[in-house]
């Protein structure tokens, strides 16, 4: 992809103001999990998009209507999403939709409540709206820049909690014991959950069913946009395993690794994921 300049969005010439853009992403969303609900639990058809990465109708479906829908009504708007062919003319977009029709396609396939619906719009590398839905578990976030975030239309934040071996994390237990992967160890005390979304595990921090979540994995844009102003708006933080605060709609839209945590336990967490990068580095070099 060539790289491209990227302006500054200039709000004064936009002819939809905010509130405009929040009804919208409020009724898309809904509406896509109604989509994506009419085909769960269903024989549907499913392949691969590549080894181990499976892809179905459902997740397409949802797809072209979240992107025939908010393209169609804002037009001069980029796009990115994971079942979409990446387009360089994004780059140029000082707004755009970064866009996960279903993340958490696994638990979907199998039946599970761990899957659900991102959208976010983005201006100038930061998420200004967004909506993260699951509709199994009848959950809807929904966050304004500066103005808070919402599940099913109460306020949420994230927990007051800083013990980290009083603390429940979000992601595989069998994973945050090994030695293997963390040479500090975390403490046998902490409750772990996984769900396949990761958008979905911020965002059960974001409302203080939990109070970290750590994946070494890359994540794309797609993955955690949403999340990231949902869990910002709640008082919490998400940042890369190296502490730095996310950047959205670059040239690459990839994350080396995701860190999200109430304030209280931002040290205790990053006391145990920088030694882990550093053996990760270390076996890669």
């Amino acid at each position: 992809m060539a790289s491209l300049a990227k302006p500054f969005f200039d709000e004064d010439s936009c002819p939809w103001n905010l509130a405009d853009d929040a009804k919208l992403v409020r009724r898309v969303t809904e509406e896509a999990g109604r989509i994506a609900l009419s085909y769960f639990s269903r024989d549907i058809s499913v392949w691969d998009k590549s080894p181990n990465n499976p892809v179905s109708e459902a997740d397409i479906a949802v797809d072209t209507f979240l992107r025939t829908t908010l393209m169609q009504n804002r037009t001069g708007y980029g796009w990115l999403s994971e079942e979409t062919e990446d387009q360089p003319e994004r780059l140029r977009c000082g707004r755009l939709w970064i866009v996960d029709p279903i993340d958490g396609t696994r638990a979907f396939l199998a039946g599970g409540d761990d899957w659900g619906i991102s959208v976010a719009l983005v201006q100038d590398g930061k998420p200004i709206i967004a909506a993260f839905y699951a509709p199994v578990k009848d959950a809807f976030y929904f966050a304004e820049r500066g103005r808070g975030v919402t599940k099913n239309g109460l306020n949420i934040t994230v927990s007051s909690q800083s013990k980290l071996a009083e603390a429940r994390l979000m992601g595989d237990p069998a994973a945050f014991r090994s030695t293997t992967y963390w040479p500090t160890p975390w403490p046998e005390t902490m409750f772990s959950e996984q769900a396949n979304s990761i958008a979905l595990r911020i965002c059960q921090i974001a409302d203080g069913q939990f109070d970290c979540c750590v994946t070494l994995r890359p994540k794309n844009d797609w993955d955690v946009a949403a999340a990231d102003l949902i869990i910002e708006e709640a008082g919490g933080l998400l940042t890369t395993g190296t502490g730095k605060k996310l950047i959205f709609n670059r040239e690459h839209p990839l994350h080396d690794h995701i860190v999200a945590t109430c304030p209280d336990l931002v040290d205790p967490v990053m006391q145990r994921v920088e030694p882990a990068l550093e053996r990760w580095q270390s076996k890669q070099s």
